[in-house]
C-alpha cells in the first residue's frame, strides 16, 4: 500500500503583508463610509435625488478575497504577483485622482472584481481539492 503524503493543505504560507493590506483597505473603506455619511447628514435633501455609486464595501470584499488567497499561495513568483496586484488595486483605487487617466478608478475597481471572483474561485478548488484528500486518506486507512 502506497504512502500517501497530504498534498493539498490549507496552511498560511507568510500572511503578514496579506493582512497588513486587508487592514489598509479596511481603514480606506471606514473613511470613505464615514465621509458618505457626513455628506448625508450635511446635504439630507441632496441625498435622495442622487444616485451615488458605492464602492469602498465591494472593494474591500475582493480585496479580503485576493489576500486569502495570496496567504494561501506558497513562496514563489505568483505569490509575489498577486501582492504587486494588491498594492496596486489598494493603492491605485484611493490615489486614482494623481493619475490623469479618465475612469482609471473604474479600470482598477473592474480589475479588482474580476480577480476577487477568480481567487474566491481558486480558493473553491483548494478547499474542495483539500476535502477530498482528507476523505481519500482516511478511507485508505
Amino acid at each position: 500500500m502506497k504512502n500517501y503524503k497530504n498534498q493539498y493543505n490549507l496552511k498560511l504560507y507568510k500572511p503578514l503583508f496579506s493582512i497588513v493590506i486587508i487592514i489598509i483597505q479596511l481603514i480606506f473603506s471606514l473613511k470613505d463610509y464615514y465621509e458618505l455619511q457626513e455628506w448625508r447628514k450635511a446635504n439630507p435633501e441632496l441625498d435622495s435625488l442622487i444616485n451615488l455609486v458605492i464602492h469602498y464595501d465591494t472593494l474591500f470584499i475582493f480585496v479580503l478575497l485576493i489576500g486569502i488567497y495570496e496567504m494561501l499561495t506558497k513562496p514563489s513568483l505568483n505569490k509575489k504577483l498577486i501582492r504587486l496586484i494588491l498594492v496596486f488595486i489598494v493603492f491605485g483605487y484611493h490615489f486614482s485622482g494623481l493619475i490623469p487617466i479618465k475612469d482609471f478608478k473604474y479600470g482598477i475597481y473592474n480589475t479588482a472584481w474580476f480577480l476577487g471572483f477568480s481567487a474566491f474561485v481558486l480558493i473553491l478548488v483548494k478547499i474542495t481539492k483539500y476535502l477530498i484528500e482528507k476523505i481519500t486518506s482516511r478511507k485508505l486507512k
